[in-house]
């Protein structure tokens, strides 16, 4: 299922996504506007209003909303985001439940600015009027701002306690009044029941990647193993041409080491086919806990891909013992070592 994303600057499609995407950043063709992104599963959702100014129904009240999602990504880890609007009322089109992407500006690799938050399950788009700043970004402009209003009152001779102090409540009075945005990466472990199927998912996803690896090693080794059998089976031919007496003994060893050779095939053959299988069964319990957070069978599956990868290491061992067999034969060596 692909995922439609749209730029919040042009309006324009800047990528498709899709449940295992995990890249940080996307880049808008048309405009080409450059933007972080956090894509998942809206795991947890928290919304509460402020007060700032409130006298009386009948007098303007001023409010602020504090938000609070926690989204469980394509590579199962979780990303927090907490960030506050101006207004009363609840106007980010999010559930939990929901699979939603959040848009922000980049100062390097950090988040500057939060700009747009995308629902995919409904299809809506929430794109800030403004632009909210992170918490970094504050706190850079408050200590630029208070050097410099320190610096001026010293030069200028007014009281530096005074200074101070009116520095403070200027500090105190920004912060009240500003909005900002902060994304975290909250530990798995404070997670219960969530924090352990995703860090059983991550384990998963790390040994998928080393038999990713380990297969395209083993048809490595096929083929290099089918090219030394086909280098023998012709050299066979060569010295029972000429003379199958005197040669019988090198004969003989390439018999033995063509037969072994073969068997190495044979086990790599079986070891891709089975690894291919588990790498699908991997797929299927990742894609299955991303559809459905907490599965009452989950851990036995999990210990049956273990069980299965044991079972395969019995044949990477009986592989390891063929190749100290094929290093006794001086034709193999001839040829290159395996």
């Amino acid at each position: 299922m692909k995922l439609s994303l749209l730029c919040p600057t042009c309006d324009r499609t800047i990528v498709d996504l899709h449940h295992k995407a995990s890249q940080e950043q996307v880049h808008c063709p048309a405009c080409g506007r450059r933007y972080g992104i956090v894509y998942g599963k809206l795991s947890r959702r928290s919304s509460m209003q402020e007060a700032l100014l409130y006298l009386k129904s009948t007098l303007p009240s001023f409010y602020k909303r504090h938000y609070t999602f926690q989204i469980t990504t394509a590579d199962r880890t979780l990303k927090r985001l907490q960030f506050s609007i101006p207004g009363k009322a609840d106007v980010v089109p999010v559930n939990s439940g929901d699979i939603v992407s959040v848009l922000y500006t980049m100062q390097g690799y950090v988040m500057q600015k939060l700009v747009a938050i995308a629902n995919h399950t409904t299809g809506k788009q929430y794109v800030l009027p403004t632009p909210i700043p992170s918490q970094s970004h504050h706190i850079t402009l408050l200590l630029t701002t208070i050097t410099g209003f320190v610096a001026l009152s010293f030069f200028s001779g007014v009281n530096i306690v005074l200074a101070a102090v009116a520095s403070a409540f200027g500090v105190l009075a920004y912060l009240k009044l500003t909005h900002s945005a902060q994304l975290t990466h909250p530990p798995l472990e404070s997670q219960a029941h969530l924090g352990k199927r995703l860090l059983a998912d991550q384990r998963l996803l790390a040994q998928q990647r080393r038999i990713q690896q380990r297969i395209e090693e083993l048809n490595h080794e096929r083929q290099a193993s089918l090219g030394l059998v086909e280098q023998l089976e012709t050299l066979k031919q060569k010295m029972v041409q000429v003379d199958q007496t005197l040669y019988s003994a090198r004969v003989y060893r390439a018999t033995g080491a063509v037969k072994i050779l073969k068997q190495q095939v044979a086990n790599n053959q079986r070891l891709v086919r089975e690894y291919e299988r588990t790498l699908q069964m991997i797929e299927i319990e990742v894609e299955t806990s991303w559809i459905a957070e907490q599965l009452p069978d989950a851990e036995n599956f999990n210990r049956t891909i273990v069980g299965r990868l044991s079972e395969l290491k019995a044949i990477e061992e009986q592989n390891q013992d063929l190749k100290l067999q094929l290093a006794a034969y001086e034709e193999v060596k001839l040829y290159g070592n395996l």
